[in-house]
């Protein structure tokens, strides 16, 4: 059976620190709680990857060559590719946030890497080893490209729009896309299924989803990260009694933006093989930092 686990404890003490939720080659998360100003990068880029951020509590301030932008709770922001970014936390009780890597580029170790840093020489080595220069006198990447999102149907592009069931997609890039479900009591889901080629991923914040990994049903309930690698089975669904929500992910986008709106039919989803596939212990479900 797959068990919903801790995630690696990278700094900080109490509530405070950075948790890795996940290190896949399709993506890395960190899971952010710091006191107001206590995370501040320099202004740099990222050629290769994108980075993507959804803030729980409290308040991120991006700063981007057109100016500044907060981001309060609920909201999503993506940063593509070769645009130039920084933030700050600068809510006055501190912040809660998720900051995500499409692809991961290494993440993982990165994050540890400015961990195990002494001095500022080691620092500057970590971050070279990871995709992330420092700002270049002449930007290639447009900020007007930056995606800020709020959920709860109050942004995004909804797909559908009903009683019991609302999809809605707010962020739509080729490294990544995040829709938003929110499904009534005893919604069904998706069948189970296997994508050859890319990465999917649920973050549950509200009510319970139950997957349907070939080992068995896996309940996750609010807070909690399911990431579901190539050729693993799953499917989901809302068997509960209570309103549920949660953000999907795909990695890379893989067109399943289209696919949603009825326009991709040769999408990256397919039946379950009948060799059942990757063994779901590849699966990734992890609690998020309390």
């Amino acid at each position: 059976m797959v068990e919903i686990r801790e995630g690696e404890r990278i700094s900080g003490e109490g509530e405070l620190g950075v948790t890795l939720l996940a290190d896949l080659g399709q993506i890395g998360i960190a899971d952010v709680r710091s006191r107001p100003g206590g995370i501040a990068p320099p202004a740099h880029i990222h050629r290769e990857h994108a980075e993507a951020f959804y803030v729980i509590e409290g308040e991120l301030t991006f700063r981007l060559e057109d100016g500044e932008h907060k981001a309060g709770p609920g909201t999503w922001v993506f940063v593509p590719p070769e645009v130039v970014h920084t933030f700050a936390v600068t809510g006055h009780e501190g912040a809660h946030f998720l900051d995500l890597h499409a692809p991961s580029c290494g993440f993982g170790n990165f994050v540890r890497g400015l961990q195990a840093a002494r001095t500022e020489e080691e620092i500057a080595a970590v971050r070279a080893a990871f995709d992330q220069q420092p700002a270049p006198e002449y930007a290639s990447g447009d900020p007007g490209l930056v995606v800020a999102a709020r959920e709860g149907g109050v942004d995004g592009e909804k797909i559908t729009d009903r009683p019991g069931r609302r999809a809605t997609v707010l962020v739509d890039a080729d490294e990544l896309i995040v829709s938003e479900f929110a499904y009534g009591p005893g919604e069904r889901g998706a069948e189970p299924h296997v994508h050859h080629t890319h990465a999917d991923g649920f973050l549950v914040v509200e009510g319970e989803f139950t997957f349907h990994p070939r080992s068995g049903p896996l309940v996750m309930p609010a807070g909690t990260l399911l990431l579901v690698p190539p050729d693993v089975v799953h499917g989901f669904d809302n068997d509960s009694g209570a309103d549920a929500r949660c953000f999907n992910l795909h990695l890379p986008a893989s067109g399943f933006a289209d696919y949603l709106r009825g326009r991709n039919l040769d999408f990256d989803q397919h039946d379950p093989p009948a060799d059942g596939g990757v063994d779901p212990a590849a699966l990734v479900a992890v609690r998020l930092s309390q």
